[in-house]
């Protein structure tokens, strides 16, 4: 009762698939499970499904079982018998991400094509890109929590109408955003924004025909406006004109667009990569420094070599050191 609805939502999803299989096998009563079953959906999942997924859909059958554990519907020791595995750490973390030059190459495309400046697309990809938040903050401002002058974005958590915050209120920020945004912000509110209130009565900053605009909206506009047609050629060979990717339903399907997870992590990379301290960046994207160093920073070894060196090893050459070594020998 505690978990936030799209948790829930998070869980049933996970958990779906387990069901379904229980079902086919026959299995409908709880006092039906055994070691011996979950062995054998830890096979069955890893035949078709990346480490991470495995992971989270047997840690999820864990959760269930203990909780089945708790009220004592089985047996004391069951829950001992789910297998989660352990991942290394490059199988915990993804590698898809919108890289730094694409962002460049697609944010100068936008700012200087009449057509496309201020759309909806480039609108959340400047303020993705330049604040690194989640879609659901993203999703959550209202006309309100931009100020143009000023040059910021407020992300308040409003659970009461719909717009929570993964953090709740110490998710609660305002976050400075450089001219380009404000700029392309500014057109869009001008131009594309549809003067419609939500159902809580809130003026969303994006807003469509029907009120504060789905996630699943700002999704296909993430999708679509990341494609590198756009300001190039296909790098799968295809034409833009007759390409059905194109379109916002099969948007996803292209192997060039992004999700605005990836465009976040590729902005917490390019956040990484000035040289921002992890504390600063944490505060302003609201994440933990730790988790950011772990699956955010996708510097390569090479550039961490690069800072260890500038960093440390300068005290590390042994023509640096003082002369006492010489008369001690």
């Amino acid at each position: 009762m505690e978990n936030s609805e799209k948790t829930i939502r998070s869980y049933r999803a996970r958990l779906t698939q387990w069901v379904i299989w229980c079902e086919e096998r026959g299995v409908e009563r709880v006092g039906d499970l055994s070691g011996w079953l979950f062995d054998e959906y830890e096979r069955f999942l890893r035949e078709d499904n990346a480490p991470a997924t495995v992971k989270g859909k047997m840690t999820a059958v864990s959760q269930l079982v203990q909780y089945l554990e708790t009220i004592e519907a089985v047996d004391d020791d069951l829950p001992e018998k789910v297998h989660v595995p352990k991942l290394t750490r490059a199988q915990e973390t993804s590698d898809t991400m919108l890289d730094t030059e694409d962002a460049k190459e697609l944010l100068e495309f936008y700012r200087n094509d009449p057509g496309h400046f201020g759309t909806a697309p480039h609108a959340i990809l400047e303020l993705f890109w330049n604040t690194g938040c989640r879609l659901g903050a993203l999703r959550g401002l209202d006309l309100g929590d931009y100020d143009s002058d000023a040059g910021y974005v407020d992300f308040n958590h409003r659970p009461e109408s719909g717009t929570p915050l993964k953090n709740d209120e110490e998710g609660e920020r305002v976050v400075r955003i450089s001219d380009a945004v404000t700029d392309a912000l500014d057109t869009y509110i001008a131009r594309e924004r549809s003067e419609k209130r939500d159902d809580g009565g809130r003026e969303p900053l994006f807003s469509g025909r029907q009120g504060r605009v789905s996630e699943s909206t700002i999704r296909a506009w993430a999708y679509q406006g990341t494609q590198p047609c756009l300001y190039t050629q296909c790098p799968h060979g295809s034409s833009r004109g007759s390409c059905k990717f194109i379109q916002r339903s099969h948007a996803s399907k292209c192997p060039s667009s992004r999700a605005p997870h990836h465009i976040r992590t590729g902005s917490l990379t390019w956040h990484c990569d000035r040289g921002l301290p992890i504390e600063v960046i944490s505060e302003r994207v609201d994440a933990d420094p730790d988790t950011i160093k772990r699956y955010y920073d996708k510097a390569d070894r090479l550039r961490k070599m690069e800072e260890r060196r500038e960093e440390f090893t300068a005290n590390l050459d042994i023509d640096e050191e003082s002369g006492d070594h010489d008369d001690e020998s």
